[in-house]
């Protein structure tokens, strides 16, 4: 999943409707979108945490070695699943009352659970020779539950990023293409993908999304998938390139808030052994009291959909401990039909444009395109975060490297450092930017101020919405923060919400 196994917390925190420049706020702190209005991918959203309950497969070469985390480079000889039945999978989600599933398509060592054209090290080169991906998709479709996929952009195998931790070899085109072929191989061939979950990318210590840009690879699941939500596994409580929140229960207790408006899924496995499978797994189950009453029942009033890692076993198989639950869970849980409908939710940046570069009047602009999320979840400065220095005003520059026109959004992320590690009531706010001015260029010299305003004085994404403009830059002037003396940005990105801009 998003942290290695050392790391033992998880940045959760309490979560309202996003704080968004050009609406009023409400006394609670909730952006009050019109009626008419409920955010451009409102109703794929809203299918989504009607789901309410679904199935995690943590099903990959991990399970073969006891490992969360396995090495690159193994042994494809090493993943036989002797007893493969997918069909049992799928009958024991149907049992739970499971709406959809998410296998594990490609963890973050590479192995690919189908032929991959594009590497040797998949099920093509195990002794199975199956397209488990396939397999999955038939086999659950057939039960009237939804499938879709995790796929992890981080891979150690084939060179997408780091093999260890001490290692930081460059993103080339190559490997921006190997996923995104690796992607089109998912996304074109196995039909309807409503859900995509990503995982490896934006990590504070990993390659981040403007190295590997995260505008391409969403514009290319798009093409592929229009109506597929992107979950990026990034360690927020707010959607910064996400549609939809995560929040990675095992990861130091992390629940989803109450209170929480926007869409969210929460991630538990049904076993504390781990995500993927071990030998105690089959031994040492959540009960049922705890699936039920402690989770499904919580998370439902808080938008958040419950997804159960249940891992399959080196035969293949779920254990028959977990079959048993599972069908225990469908007996006791029935989903809350008077929910009120999931409130109106920010609009989602559909189209952004990756900076080349950025520029400041003072302090190191890069920090605030360089596509980490920043989480801060120990509560230390664990961030890569552009500071100002001396008297505000101060102001960054993005370069887009060329002239787009149809700009018409502007998104700013604060930091997300919380005042005490591991508690998750209060983030830092010093710094956050509290009154803004936004203005474009062709060249660079002239600049046309196309926004101002003032944005809450907290942790959530804060999005500027203009008229349609054609330019190259595009600056953000900090007029007012937190505290007065410095402007602090975790990440900065524009684009086109209702529509694509286009080189002009």
């Amino acid at each position: 999943m998003t942290s290695s196994p050392s790391r033992r917390a998880f940045l959760a925190a309490t979560a309202t409707a996003a704080g968004a420049a050009a609406l009023p706020l409400t006394a609670t702190g909730a952006a009050a979108a019109p009626l008419a209005h409920r955010g451009n991918r409102y109703a794929l959203q809203r299918r989504f945490v009607d789901w309410r309950f679904g199935m995690f497969l943590h099903f990959n070469m991990g399970t073969f070695h006891d490992a969360e985390w396995v090495d690159p480079d193994q042994d494809p000889l090493s993943f036989n699943p002797a007893k493969l039945d997918c069909g049992q999978w799928a009958d024991a989600a149907k049992a739970a009352g499971m709406r959809f599933a998410v296998l594990t398509a490609k963890h973050h060592d590479g192995f690919c659970l189908w032929p991959s054209k594009y590497t040797r090290y998949s099920v093509a080169s195990s002794p199975v020779k199956r397209d488990i991906v396939g397999e999955y998709m038939d086999a659950f479709r057939s039960r009237g539950i939804t499938p879709c996929l995790y796929f992890s952009i981080w891979d150690r195998t084939n060179g997408v990023g780091p093999k260890g931790f001490d290692d930081d070899p460059p993103i080339t085109r190559a490997n921006i293409e190997f996923v995104k072929n690796q992607l089109t191989e998912l996304l074109a061939h196995y039909g309807r993908i409503p859900l995509l979950l990503f995982d490896g990318w934006a990590w504070h210590w990993a390659f981040g999304q403007q190295t590997l840009p995260f505008a391409e690879i969403r514009e290319h699941v798009a093409a592929l998938q229009p109506d597929c939500l992107v979950l990026d596994l990034n360690g927020l409580t707010v959607p910064w390139h996400s549609e939809l929140l995560f929040f990675e229960e095992p990861k130091g207790g992390v629940f989803c808030p109450p209170g929480n408006t926007y869409a969210a899924s929460q991630g538990q496995t049904i076993s504390p052994s781990g995500w993927f499978w071990h030998p105690s797994t089959p031994t040492d189950l959540i009960t049922t009291d705890q699936l039920v009453d402690g989770h499904l029942k919580v998370l439902e009033s808080r938008y958040a959909t419950f997804i159960l890692n249940c891992p399959p076993n080196t035969d293949g198989l779920l254990d028959d401990s977990v079959v048993a639950t599972l069908r225990e869970v469908g007996r006791r849980w029935r989903p809350d039909r008077s929910r009120p409908p999931l409130p109106a939710q920010p609009d989602v940046l559909r189209h952004p444009v990756t900076p080349v570069s950025a520029t400041a009047t003072s302090g190191d602009a890069a920090k605030a395109i360089d596509g980490h999320s920043d989480y801060g979840w120990n509560g230390e400065a664990d961030q890569t975060l552009w500071t100002s220095t001396g008297p505000l005003p101060q102001a960054i520059t993005l370069d887009l490297g060329r002239r787009y026109s149809g700009l018409d959004t502007f998104t700013y992320l604060p930091r997300q450092d919380t005042v005490t590690p591991y508690s998750f009531d209060e983030f830092v706010t010093t710094g956050t930017i509290t009154a803004y001015r936004i203005s474009v260029s062709v060249d660079g010299t002239t600049f046309k101020e196309v926004a101002k305003g003032t944005w809450a004085a907290d942790h959530a994404l804060k999005h500027v919405r203009f008229r349609p403009a054609t330019a190259r830059y595009v600056r953000l002037e900090a007029l007012s923060a937190v505290g007065g003396d410095v402007a602090i940005a975790g990440q900065l990105d524009c684009g086109g919400t209702d529509r694509k801009p286009r080189p002009a």
